[in-house]
């Protein structure tokens, strides 16, 4: 008499390691400075971390799909809660007709004018520039893939952006 076949297992099909797996959907509500310059390795960000050790400030300069930008971890490090992305934009309009255009279409970011000069007592001269800012928080928990979606997200949103700052393009002609 034949035993009945058993049902066999099936190995899972991914071609994935399964502890890769479960580290890429592990939620977390704090990130490392390692962790955060592996995401950014991974969306082939070109960077250079700037580091003070003796008060464990740090910020990241970036370069993603051409578009230049700063990410600042904030939190008590090593253990970062939340990140700053920031950039900076010359205007060549008005900067605060620019800023609230800009915040009118991008409910991602946030642009404010900023004068660089805004601490001499001549009011002469202004340098003003436009900062786009967007807070991260990790509070409620994240993922690795929330975070590297977020930076391709900015660099995209940067990038869409390029010429608004510097108003329409005008042609010349010749008389």
């Amino acid at each position: 008499m034949s035993q009945p076949d058993k049902p066999q297992q099936q190995e899972p099909s991914n071609d994935q390691d399964p502890t890769q797996q479960k580290a890429a959907t592990m939620i977390k509500s704090a990130i490392t400075l390692d962790e955060l310059l592996e995401i950014l390795n991974e969306v082939d960000c070109d960077y250079e971390l700037h580091e003070r050790p003796e008060d464990l400030f740090c910020y990241i300069e970036c370069d993603l799909y051409d578009a230049v930008f700063l990410i600042f971890p904030i939190g008590p490090g090593p253990f970062y809660q939340e990140m700053k992305l920031e950039a900076i934009r010359c205007p060549e309009l008005d900067p605060e007709t620019m800023c609230t255009e800009f915040n009118k279409i991008h409910s991602f970011a946030t642009a404010t004018p900023i004068d660089l000069n805004e601490s001499d007592d001549d009011d002469a001269t202004t340098d003003i520039v436009i900062a786009i800012k967007k807070l991260v928080s990790f509070d409620g928990g994240v993922t690795d893939g929330f975070i590297k979606k977020t930076i391709e997200l900015w660099g995209g949103m940067l990038l869409s952006t390029e010429g608004f700052f510097e108003g329409p393009v005008v042609e010349v002609e010749d008389e």
